[in-house]
């Protein structure tokens, strides 16, 4: 009897762990748009150096940068070059991150049309321990053309390793933003994105 109910207590273990093993879906994602911004002749776009987590600050912001890369429309300056180039300007860098302003003039020393700044945050304790936002900034007016935030779950164990969250909610941030890329270079207004929520989602978790 005691062998049945360690048996038992043995093939639950397995599947709680094969079921936290999987990969989530999105838990947050939320995007805002200026929908009145018209779409001008951008030719360069710098990718800053992301705010927020350390850990992960260099990681993600370089992965972003990476996807925009696979689209032809626009020249991506990658965070460490712009890093490289901006300091060698005599600009030095924020530690808690560029304000917009700060993001300008970073960006008019590149000579760049627009630019990315993004955060990472990761919280045990949430429905979403991994969220990264992004806002694409035009260099010239100011304005906030997009913002995108996209959150992963997190299963909060002792070999628990936020690091593949973090790649996940950046791949999806990056493909989102290439269909932006694509929409402005075509001259279109940007539209709404899909929120590719997972299975048996409800509306309320795609607000943050």
């Amino acid at each position: 009897m005691q062998g049945r109910i360690l048996l038992n207590l043995f093939l639950v273990f397995l599947l709680v762990l094969c079921g936290c093993s999987s990969k989530p879906g999105v838990t947050v994602k939320r995007f805002d748009f200026n929908e009145s911004f018209t779409p001008s002749s951008w030719k360069k776009i710098i990718v800053l150096p992301f705010s927020g987590e350390k850990k992960f600050q260099r990681t993600a912001s370089e992965w972003f940068s990476f996807y925009l890369q696979k689209q032809p429309h626009y020249s991506i300056v990658t965070p460490t070059l712009a890093e490289i180039e901006i300091t060698n300007q005599g600009m030095d860098f924020p530690e808690k991150g560029f304000s917009i302003e700060e993001a300008r003039q970073a960006a008019r020393l590149l000579k760049a049309d627009a630019v990315f700044m993004g955060n990472v945050e990761t919280h045990k304790r949430s429905q979403s321990p991994v969220k990264i936002s992004i806002q694409l900034i035009d260099v010239k007016t100011g304005e906030q053309i997009a913002t995108h935030t996209v959150g992963y779950p997190s299963w909060v164990f002792l070999w628990d390793n936020f690091q593949e969250y973090v790649k996940l909610a950046t791949d999806a941030a990056g493909r989102d933003f290439l269909k932006v890329l694509k929409y402005l270079a075509d001259g279109k207004r940007i539209r709404p994105l899909p929120e590719n929520l997972p299975p048996n989602s409800n509306k309320a978790s795609n607000e943050i």
